[in-house]
C-alpha cells in the first residue's frame, strides 16, 4: 500500500486505504513487540526466519527472538506509518510513539564471518546453501542498507550473498537467483547483476520465457513460478533506474554487456515516469514526466540535478543532467 502511494503520490488513496492499515498494523506490532532481556531491545517473536534454521550446541533450531528478517519488515512498517502520518498532518502523538519503538529495535549486526547477521546472534547456518535470504529484505525491496548511506553494511550483505553463493549446493531456484539479481543491482554490482541474468536465462528459463521451477515434490511436470518471472524483470529494471531515498538513480548498475541501449516507460517512486537512452556505456538523454507534480532528483554517475515538475509535464536531460 505504501509503496502504491509512493509511485502515484494518490493522497486520497493514503488518506482512505493505506494509512488506516498501515497504523492498525502499527498498532499490533507496538503490542506485540517485547524487550529483550539481555539487550533491551525490542524484539519479535518467538518468530523464525523463513523457511532457513540455525545450528546452536550442533543442533538445528527454526524458532528464535528478533529474527533480522521480522527487525527489517517491522522498522519499514513503522517508518511508512510514521511518513504517513506526517503527510497527512493527524496522530501526531500516536506517530511519536512508533517513533519511540523503532528506536529500541534491534540493530543489524555483522557476523564473524563480515555477513549481516541473519539472527539476532551469530549463530551458523544450519542449511548454508539455503535457497532463502529473507534478511536481505534490507537490501531490496526496501533501502535500509544502501553502499552510499550504509556501505559498513552493504559490503556485509555482500558477503552473505558470496556465502550462499559459493556452496557447492546453493539451492539456485527461481526466486532465489532473481532475489540475487536485485541485490546485485541495488548494490551496485552490475557485473554480479548481469551474471544472475544469464543464468536465469541459461538454466530457468523455458523457451516461451516463463520461468520455471524443476519437478519439486513429487510434482510430475515442471513449474511455472509467477515469483521468478516478476523478480527478473524488476531486476532487469533496478540494473537500469532505481528509485529509492527520495532520488531518481540512473543506470544504476548497467553491465558493460550492455553498452547501447535505451528503455521506456520505467517508473520511479515520487510519481514519475521515466524514458533512458545511453550510448557505449554512458547517459546519452532521460525524459522524465511527473505524473503528480512533485520535485524530482535525478542522479548518474557523480552528476546530480533537482528540478521542480509541474502534473503531465515531461523534462529531458542530456548525459549531464541538463535541461534541455
Amino acid at each position: 500500500m505504501w509503496e502504491h502511494y509512493e509511485f502515484s503520490g494518490d493522497r486520497e488513496f493514503l488518506s482512505r486505504q493505506a494509512y488506516p492499515v498501515l497504523k492498525e498494523s502499527a498498532e499490533f506490532f507496538l503490542d506485540y513487540l517485547v524487550t529483550h532481556p539481555k539487550y533491551g531491545w525490542l524484539v519479535s517473536g518467538p518468530s523464525c526466519s523463513p523457511e532457513n534454521s540455525y545450528l546452536a550446541g550442533g543442533k538445528p533450531f527454526t524458532l528464535t527472538m528478533g529474527p533480522t528478517c521480522d527487525r527489517v519488515l517491522i522498522y519499514e512498517l513503522f517508518s511508512d506509518c510514521m511518513e504517513a502520518s506526517r503527510i497527512l498532518d493527524v496522530d501526531s502523538e500516536f506517530r511519536a510513539k512508533v517513533e519511540q519503538a523503532r528506536s529500541k529495535l534491534s540493530p543489524f549486526a555483522i557476523g564473524k564471518g563480515g555477513q549481516l547477521q541473519e539472527w539476532l546472534e551469530d549463530y551458523e547456518e544450519a542449511n548454508p546453501n539455503h535457497r532463502h535470504t529473507s534478511h536481505l529484505l534490507a537490501v531490496y525491496p526496501y533501502a535500509q542498507i544502501t553502499p552510499g548511506e550504509t556501505p559498513g553494511l552493504a559490503n556485509a550483505a555482500y558477503v552473505s550473498i558470496q556465502r550462499r553463493l559459493g556452496q557447492a549446493n546453493w539451492q539456485d531456484c527461481t526466486f532465489s537467483r532473481a532475489n540475487m539479481l536485485l541485490y546485485a543491482a541495488r548494490l551496485g554490482k552490475s557485473e554480479d547483476a548481469f551474471g544472475s541474468v544469464q543464468e536465469m536465462l541459461r538454466n530457468l528459463t523455458a523457451a516461451n520465457m516463463m520461468v520455471i521451477i524443476g519437478p519439486p515434490a513429487g510434482a510430475p511436470t515442471d513449474i511455472f513460478e509467477l515469483d521468478g518471472n516478476s523478480g527478473f524483470t524488476a531486476g532487469i529494471a533496478e540494473m537500469l533506474m532505481q528509485s529509492h531515498k527520495g532520488r531518481v538513480t540512473l543506470l544504476a548498475a548497467l553491465p558493460k554487456q550492455w553498452a547501447n541501449g535505451y528503455v521506456k516507460g520505467l517508473r520511479a517512486r515520487g510519481g514519475f515516469e521515466v524514458d533512458v537512452k545511453w550510448s557505449d556505456g554512458k547517459l546519452t538523454e532521460a525524459v522524465v514526466r511527473s505524473l503528480a507534480g512533485n520535485r524530482c532528483r535525478v542522479k548518474y554517475g557523480d552528476k546530480a540535478a533537482e528540478f521542480g515538475t509541474g502534473v503531465g509535464k515531461s523534462y529531458r536531460l542530456n548525459g549531464s543532467l541538463e535541461l534541455q
